[in-house]
């Protein structure tokens, strides 16, 4: 089981999605409210700065069934998300 696979299926659980859509009725009517301006503005930061990303988390990201272990998290399925 990867490690965020709680976080996933919280999102089964009725009372904590009520708290993370805070009034929203669906998770993309959340998202569709993310400001992109700010999105870029804190990718822009984060990537000035001098953190790294972890050697165990670039070895678990360069798997080939990484893709598919996040899609089927988040979606239920092995087939890849379209955006």
């Amino acid at each position: 089981m990867l490690a965020d696979t709680p976080l996933a299926k919280n999102l089964q659980n009725e009372s904590y999605m009520k708290i993370l859509l805070n009034g929203k009725p669906t998770l993309e009517a959340l998202f569709a409210n993310i400001d992109i301006t700010l999105v870029r503005k804190q990718l822009s930061n984060s990537q000035s700065s001098w953190e790294r990303i972890p050697a165990k988390i670039k070895k678990i990201i360069s798997q080939p069934e990484f893709v598919q272990a996040i899609t089927h998290i988040f979606c239920g399925t092995s087939e890849l998300a379209t955006i």
